[in-house]
């Protein structure tokens, strides 16, 4: 009998992006995407990636307040064409960055699998919703932001959202 594991024992990895994880560990998988091309930028450990459907724009700017006001980068996928295909793009931004704001809003499929790509690199998903109903089961064991459609609820969102960033980002260097 021949197994995949003898031809492939020793895993090739030319580049290690999980934000989830600081050391490799034992057990890792190496894949290569057929759908994606991978990406020749780096990681920017100041990049917060926000997944969430087009309508839902106010719920973008109480993330990008809470990143402007930490020193973060904070891009979506609609503020980039830069490559031919917008699934590439979104790939890029995901693979490229630290961390990934998924809004469950509306239960939005793209959001969905957008996640799971997350997920699969080892990205850190901050999800947030304005209920939690629209957390799918499979994701219900992982903590939500829940914000109200409203000034004071998006208020309250970039404030959550601050105090989540500031532990999973890199502490600004101050020059005397």
């Amino acid at each position: 009998k021949h197994f995949i594991s003898d031809k492939y024992s020793t895993p090739i990895v030319s580049e290690y992006i999980s934000t989830a994880h600081v050391e490799t560990h034992p057990k890792m998988i190496t894949f290569s995407p057929q759908v994606f091309e991978i990406p020749t930028k780096p990681q920017n450990e100041k990049l917060v990636t926000v997944m969430l459907p087009f309508k839902l724009q106010a719920s973008f700017a109480g993330v990008k307040n809470a990143c402007d006001k930490l020193g973060l980068d904070c891009k979506k996928a609609d503020d980039i064409w830069e490559n031919a295909t917008f699934i590439q793009d979104i790939f890029e931004l995901i693979f490229t960055s630290k961390v990934v704001v998924a809004d469950f809003t509306g239960k939005n499929p793209n959001v969905f699998y957008e996640v799971g790509i997350a997920h699969t690199l080892g990205k850190t998903v901050i999800p947030i919703t304005q209920s939690f109903d629209d957390v799918p089961s499979d994701l219900g064991h992982h903590r939500a932001l829940k914000y109200l459609p409203n000034e004071e609820g998006y208020a309250d969102l970039t404030a959550e959202l601050i105090k989540r960033l500031e532990t999973l980002m890199p502490k600004p260097t101050q020059e005397w």
